[in-house]
């Protein structure tokens, strides 16, 4: 059996590694995000061969993902994935919970999925378009040229009209207690408003509440170890001020050396309804290095997925999930 543990900052070097020779787009094998979520989705690492290995739970069931080759590479992919295969069906068995679950791969690029095709010639494999990442050039994120961002235009202008005493700075260990205001102000406003709550109206569901409380404390974890983040992974972010009011912030890391990845992205009401939130990811994007910036998935959320769009993506990384039943 695989020595599995949960993700911690001690692991952040191996994990950012693993990206970066790999080169990925995709968010969710990040060093930043894994650490970061760790809690929240019962994540376990195991590194074996020279190879990373994650899974984690959803509706409390366990899901694994692809295999990584640490240095890097895709040789080797289906010794490694027959290897994960062996000890999925034996933590699957092992508890009486699980031992009629299929091993189910979780969120594969579509690279991957040709490969674990040939592995398991019986797999089901179905597109996951909540999954797919939103991928944007920098340039466009940071110019906002031509007819079709004219909107975004607008509103920044707008902004900058309503609140001529804005101003952006980035993200540093002296401001982050501004970007925890924000975000228990910002936490504060949503769970006051109706509007996140079931169609029939009323107060957030249980539910709804339970996730915003989590997102706070990932938040505050990812501000809290900003420092060791930003050593390792390029963590960096930035804030928006009204007057020296506290209105925005956004945090992010590289993901690899051609992505950045936004990981949150909060505007308080008040400054979001007159362009806060066009104003801060153009500021921000404007300090990227990299030329790509991944926005992360849309969760099959109407709203957010039309938000995404209107950014006009390079691209929407596909991802599918692949469900192996047992011969």
């Amino acid at each position: 059996m695989m020595d599995w543990k949960t993700p911690a900052l001690t692991d952040l070097e191996t994990l950012q590694k693993c990206a970066a020779t790999n080169g990925f787009f995709a968010n969710v094998y990040g060093a930043a995000n894994c650490v970061l979520y760790a809690k929240k989705f019962g994540a376990q690492i195991a590194v074996e061969g020279g190879w990373l290995f994650l899974r984690l739970y959803e509706d409390q069931k366990p899901r694994f993902f692809f295999p990584h080759k640490i240095d890097g590479g895709l040789e080797g992919a289906e010794e490694a994935l027959k290897l994960l295969e062996k000890e999925a069906r034996g933590f699957l068995e092992a508890d009486s919970r699980f031992e009629k679950e299929p091993f189910v791969l979780k969120n594969i690029t579509a690279a991957e999925k040709e490969i674990a095709a040939r592995v398991f010639p019986g797999a089901q494999i179905a597109a996951a378009r909540e999954s797919g990442d939103y991928i944007y050039r920098t340039a466009d994120l940071a110019g906002l040229a031509g007819k079709k961002y004219g909107k975004k235009r607008n509103h920044i202008k707008q902004f900058k009209t309503k609140r001529p005493g804005y101003r952006f700075e980035p993200l540093t260990s002296g401001n982050l207690q501004d970007a925890r205001q924000v975000e228990e102000k910002w936490l504060e406003e949503v769970l006051a408003n109706s509007s996140t709550a079931n169609a029939g109206g009323g107060q957030p569901s249980a539910a709804v509440r339970a996730d915003l409380q989590i997102e706070k404390e990932i938040i505050f974890s990812a501000l809290e170890n900003f420092e060791i983040f930003g050593q390792v992974c390029g963590m960096t972010g930035g804030l928006l001020y009204v007057d020296d009011t506290p209105a925005a912030f956004c945090v992010a890391s590289l993901l690899s050396a051609a992505v950045t990845d936004v990981h949150f992205e909060k505007c308080l009401f008040e400054f979001a309804r007159d362009g806060g939130y066009a104003v801060i990811n153009n500021e921000f994007s404007k300090t990227v290095q990299t030329e790509f910036i991944n926005r992360e998935e849309d969760l099959g959320i109407e709203g957010l997925r039309k938000a995404k769009l209107s950014y006009y993506p390079t691209d929407i990384l596909e991802k599918f999930n692949g469900t192996i039943h047992s011969a």
